[in-house]
């Protein structure tokens, strides 16, 4: 089990299950709503639970080509989650999991023409072929 929570704490959430590995997102719209680009790791829907949903303030993402919505923090304003209905999975914020230690980043997504970060890079979102690792 993982618990994660945004700087102020009003939204919090745990994971009964595996996450994801790191993604950095590097689109226009991800470094829009973060001020930079965006760490993500993952769970599943059923996995993932926040424990005051009310706490957590949704609204699509300007650009999205999953039709997805993003969820912020009431209180502070920090974007903990990135959910496209029809994937099995929700994103979350890196940084907000207590416990992240095991978590590798593996991939830049989303580049465009930006310079090239330090390890495997994709202009694009992630391609079909690459697998990201998931860790309990």
């Amino acid at each position: 089990m993982r618990e994660g929570a945004c700087p102020c704490g009003a939204v919090r959430y745990v994971i009964d299950g595996p996450v994801r590995d790191v993604l950095v997102c590097h689109c226009d719209a991800c470094i829009e709503a973060t001020g930079g680009p965006w760490a993500a790791s993952a769970a599943t829907r059923e996995d993932l639970v926040v424990a005051e949903p009310g706490a957590v303030v949704w609204n699509r993402a300007r650009i999205s080509e999953h039709d997805a919505s993003r969820g912020s923090c009431r209180s502070c304003g920090t974007v903990i989650f990135w959910d496209a209905p029809t994937r099995p999975t929700v994103s979350f914020a890196a940084k907000t999991l207590g416990d992240q230690s095991q978590l590798e980043v593996v991939g830049h997504i989303w580049l465009g023409d930006r310079p090239v970060p330090a390890g495997p890079s994709y202009p694009r979102g992630l391609p079909a072929f690459v697998a990201v690792p998931w860790r309990r």
